[in-house]
């Protein structure tokens, strides 16, 4: 087993060199407390001038500084360099990924929401030109939408307590 290893936080994006054997080890830029068996290892060594280098590689690869990356390894073999570079941008990359599904997971939630008022909406505006509004009438045009029965309940109540509308009779709604 290598005396050192460099390794990254996954909190900070901090590279840091490692002696491996341990469980946990503090990140030394967050001082987050990080079990060493999950901690994915760029590169490790017997050779700590070389983990030295690994780690300058490491930090220039994931500031996007390709050139120094390039440079800071010269006494390491060409196949080392290429696994590290690869290990980096995996990680960019996944790490990429996750924010943008997470920025697209929060837009489709607000389109959803603006969806669904607008389709209940559209949908009361629609039926109020014919006009006394069956609200079962109203349910069924809607329900195909993804809508639930409670939320509907919840739209129809807030129109008459609005007053968008009004009900004339049991069941049904009259736009005011």
């Amino acid at each position: 087993m290598p005396k050192f290893a460099v390794v990254v936080c996954p909190h900070c994006k901090n590279a840091f060199i490692m002696e491996p054997g341990h469980k946990t080890v503090s990140c030394r830029s967050c001082n987050k407390r990080l079990e060493a068996s999950r901690l994915k290892v760029f590169f490790a060594s017997d050779d700590f001038k070389e983990a030295q280098a690994a780690r300058g590689s490491v930090v220039a690869g994931i500031s996007g500084d390709t050139a120094a990356f390039e440079e800071a390894l010269p006494g390491i073999g060409r196949d080392v360099m290429e696994r590290i570079g690869e290990d980096v941008q995996e990680q960019r990359y996944m790490e990429d990924k996750r924010k943008v599904n997470e920025k697209m997971d929060e837009e489709a939630r607000k389109t959803k929401k603006k969806g669904q008022q607008a389709i209940l909406r559209d949908t009361f505006e629609e039926l109020a030109e014919n006009g006394d509004i069956d609200i079962e009438e109203y349910w069924k045009k809607i329900s195909f939408s993804g809508i639930d029965r409670l939320k509907f309940d919840k739209w129809v109540e807030k129109l008459v307590e609005t007053g968008v509308a009004y009900s004339p009779r049991f069941g049904y709604l009259r736009k005011s």
